[in-house]
C-alpha cells in the first residue's frame, strides 16, 4: 500500500516532503512557491498532484508546474471528471504537454459525490484514482465524530469507504483511503486504519506527516500502482 502526503504549497514543507518516502504528494496550491515544486520526472521524486479549492481559477497556474495530476476537490459525478478533463486536454494543447498525460484524482467530500461514484466508472481514460476525505464527509452530515464507541468509522461513513472501494475496482483504478486525523486517534488507532485498508485492498492511504508516512510503508515493497506510475 502506498502513502500520498498531503502538504501546503510553501517551498520549505515541499521539500521536505520529497524526502519523506511518500510515493506521491498532493500539494495544495494557496501561497503556491514554484521553486519549491519536484520537476516532473526527476529521478526518485514523489509524483506531483495539485489541489486546489478553486480549480476554474487556478488551473492555468496549476499546469505551468506540469503535474502528474490534478485533485478534484468534492467531486460529485462524472460531469465533474469529464469537465476537468476537458479543460486539462485545452491546457496541455497550449503548453505542448502531450494529450492525456495529465491524471485527474477524484476527492469525495460530500454526500452527493458518495451517491454518485457509480457514474465514474468509465468517466474518463485520466482517471487514475478515487480517494475520500472522512473529516469532510462527517461534516456535511452533521456527525459529532467520524468514530464510534468501537473506535471504528460511523455507519455512514463506512458505507462511503465500501462505495469508494467498490467504484474504484469496477473502474480498475486505485481506491485511496482517507487520512487519519492528526491529533485524534493514537498510534495503534493509525495502524488498526492502515491494516484495514490493506486487508480491503485499498492501492494507497492519504497521510498528513512523515511519521504517518513511515507507518504506511512498513513492510512495503514499495513498487508503482497505478495512481504513482507516471
Amino acid at each position: 500500500m502506498r502513502a500520498i502526503l498531503i502538504v501546503p504549497g510553501e517551498a520549505r514543507a515541499v521539500a521536505a516532503a520529497m524526502a519523506s518516502g511518500a510515493q506521491a504528494l498532493i500539494v495544495d496550491v494557496t501561497d503556491l512557491a514554484p521553486p519549491g515544486l519536484p520537476a516532473k520526472g526527476q529521478e526518485g521524486a514523489p509524483l506531483l498532484y495539485l489541489r486546489s479549492r478553486d480549480v476554474e481559477r487556478d488551473l492555468p497556474a496549476m499546469m505551468e508546474a506540469a503535474p502528474h495530476g490534478i485533485v478534484l476537490t468534492r467531486c460529485e459525478g462524472a460531469r465533474d471528471v469529464m469537465r476537468l478533463g476537458a479543460r486539462l486536454a485545452v491546457e496541455e494543447a497550449m503548453r505542448g504537454i502531450p494529450d492525456g498525460a495529465t491524471r485527474i484524482l477524484a476527492l469525495i467530500e460530500t454526500a452527493k459525490g458518495a451517491l454518485a461514484l457509480p457514474t465514474l466508472v468509465g468517466s474518463s481514460d485520466r482517471l487514475a484514482g478515487i480517494a475520500w476525505d472522512a473529516e469532510a464527509a462527517r461534516a456535511e452530515i452533521a456527525a459529532p465524530a467520524i468514530y464510534g464507541p468501537d473506535g471504528g468509522l460511523i455507519p455512514p461513513l463506512a458505507q462511503i469507504r465500501s462505495l469508494v472501494r467498490l467504484t474504484a475496482a469496477a473502474a480498475g483504478i486505485d481506491a485511496i483511503d482517507t487520512a487519519c486525523p492528526l491529533g485524534g486517534p493514537s498510534g495503534s488507532h493509525l495502524a488498526r486504519e492502515i491494516e484495514a485498508a490493506r486487508r480491503d485492498g485499498f492501492a494507497g492511504k492519504l497521510v498528513r506527516d512523515a511519521d504517518q508516512v513511515r507507518s504506511v510503508m512498513t513492510g512495503d515493497d514499495r513498487s508503482p500502482a497505478s495512481l504513482t506510475d507516471a
